[in-house]
C-alpha cells in the first residue's frame, strides 16, 4: 500500500503553488528588479538634470534647460 497516491501529491503541489502566488500578489509581488513604472513626481518638486546639471521640474518628461529625457 502506498502512503501517498500520486494524485494526492499533485493536488498538494498545486495548492501550495497557488498559495505562494496568491501571497506574492497580495504583498506586491517582486520588490526589486521589476518593470513597474515609478509614480509621477508632484508638481513643484525639482531635481538636477543628469545631462546638464540644471534644476528642472521632476514632473516634466524632459529637462526644461537642455530638453533631454529625464
Amino acid at each position: 500500500m502506498m502512503l501517498f497516491s500520486p494524485v494526492l501529491l499533485l493536488f498538494v503541489l498545486v495548492v501550495v503553488i497557488g498559495v505562494v502566488f496568491g501571497l506574492r500578489a497580495a504583498f506586491g509581488g517582486r520588490k526589486s528588479g521589476g518593470n513597474a513604472p515609478e509614480p509621477p513626481a508632484a508638481a513643484g518638486v525639482l531635481l538636477n538634470c543628469p545631462h546638464c546639471g540644471e534644476e528642472t521640474e521632476a514632473a516634466s518628461p524632459q529637462c526644461q534647460h537642455c530638453g533631454k529625457e529625464l
